[in-house]
């Protein structure tokens, strides 16, 4: 009787473990059909091209539109939802796990869904092997991680954005900071080509330097005072132009563009500055402001100088030389305006109606042409004559010529430089 019993009792308490077994299975596919994770068990098939015909799937797996029962009926492997562009690099990946013996694989690749769309998931399966270490199974879960891979590569794409934004401007003359709000600016960032100013990217964040130290004592307070005022009239950036010392003492001009950046009250925390090298440009631009302030310099003193000759008895030429024929009548490229004592214009030589040699007189003239060929063919360089002129109303002048005589680099005589200078009352009074 007691045996009976105590069989009896045995038989109760295997069912009452079983089901105590079952009851946690039913929990577990519970738990795992109402979450995003899949559960597979696959069949390992021994030929290159495994397409992993699946013995369970989770219910669960109607969440990539599919059913359990299309899966496990054989009418649908794996494989066939692999994304075709990663079907071989899953194979090969999977592959060489099992030939290095590993029990464990691990790989993020594209599933195609039965609506056609394509999500991304992380398998994270088991490799199941019998006693003789042949693969039979593979046991695991996949993971919809398309956000996630969304993410990472707007992430990676972004990298490679910025990346490529610091190489172009690690390149350039234009240099980047970020600045907090505090006294001579320490710096928070510095892009890489900090470097021509003889410090490195870390020297400043590591505030071993900041960058007032660097800015010219000259144009600091400037600087310094126009930071200000502009965070105080609540303006969001602004643009100047000044200097900064180099490490090794050299000077630069720069054009720094900043950006004001504050919190929710207002109060500036950060600026960010775009500092550009214009050093070639500004001194091109000082150079020329130098050009132009010499020519005007010069002008007025070429006014001034015309308006003294003007106002003299001395007519100031510039004749142009011609061929090394001695009948040369020298055309004229400039005649001062009190060429009017002789009663011509300044246009009547200028347009070539008149030649310098037209008005000399014919008697004088073979014995002037005779004299400056010689002074030119002997290489000379100054001529000085006298001899008589007509006016424009027929009278005969006397005048005194002195003349330099222009030259190229090889040699040959371009222009006659000179003046004339009425000499006849002196001549007369010789005479007498």
């Amino acid at each position: 009787m007691e045996s009976n019993i105590s069989g009896k009792n045995v038989a109760s308490g295997s069912e009452s473990a079983l089901g105590k077994v079952l009851d946690r299975k039913e929990v577990l596919e519970r738990i795992i059909d109402n979450s995003p994770v899949i559960a597979f068990l696959w069949t390992a098939e021994d030929v290159p091209e495994e397409k992993w015909p699946v013995e369970y799937v989770s219910g669960n797996v109607s969440l990539l539109g599919y059913t359990v029962e299309e899966f496990v009926s054989g009418r649908l492997h794996y494989a066939d939802i692999v994304h075709p562009d990663d079907l071989k690099m899953v194979e090969d990946t999977l592959r060489q796990r099992c030939i290095q013996g590993g029990d464990f694989f691990d790989q993020e690749y594209r599933i195609v869904l039965k609506s056609g769309d394509v999500r991304w998931v992380d398998e994270r399966t088991y490799i199941q092997r019998d006693d003789a270490g042949n693969v039979t199974h593979y046991q695991g879960t996949i993971f919809d991680i398309t956000e996630q891979k969304f993410n990472d590569i707007a992430f990676e794409e972004s990298l490679k954005k910025q990346k490529a934004l610091e190489d172009i401007i690690n390149h350039s003359s234009t240099m980047v900071f970020l600045w907090r709000a505090e006294d001579f600016w320490p710096a928070d960032y510095a892009s890489e080509n900090v470097s021509k100013l003889g410090y490195s990217a870390e020297d400043f964040m590591l505030g071993r330097i900041v960058y007032g130290d660097l800015v010219h004592p000259d144009d600091y307070e400037r600087v310094r005072d126009t930071l200000g005022e502009k965070c105080d009239d609540g303006s969001d950036n602004y643009t100047q132009e000044y200097r900064v010392i180099t490490k090794d003492g050299r000077v630069l001009w720069v054009n720094e563009k900043t950006f004001i950046l504050r919190d929710k009250n207002g109060e500036p925390t950060h600026f960010q500055g775009i500092v550009q090298d214009i050093t070639k440009q500004k001194e091109s631009e000082i150079a020329l402001k130098v050009s132009l302030e010499k020519q005007a310099e010069l002008l007025e003193r070429k006014q001034a100088l015309e308006t003294i000759v003007n106002h003299s008895p001395v007519v100031a030429f510039l004749w142009k030389a011609g061929s090394k024929d001695e009948k040369e009548l020298w055309p004229v490229e400039f005649v001062s305006d009190n060429i009017t004592q002789f009663g011509y214009t300044v246009d009547e030589f200028l347009s070539g109606d008149i030649l310098y040699g037209n008005i000399v007189h014919p008697e004088d003239l073979p014995e002037v042409q005779m004299e400056l060929s010689d002074i030119c063919n002997e290489g000379g360089k100054v001529f000085v004559k006298e001899y008589r002129i007509r006016t424009k109303s027929g009278e005969e002048r006397w005048v005194e010529e002195q003349t330099f005589v222009q030259r190229n680099d090889e040699g040959v005589v371009t222009d006659y430089q000179g003046v004339i200078q009425d000499i006849t009352e002196r001549r007369e009074m010789v005479a007498d």
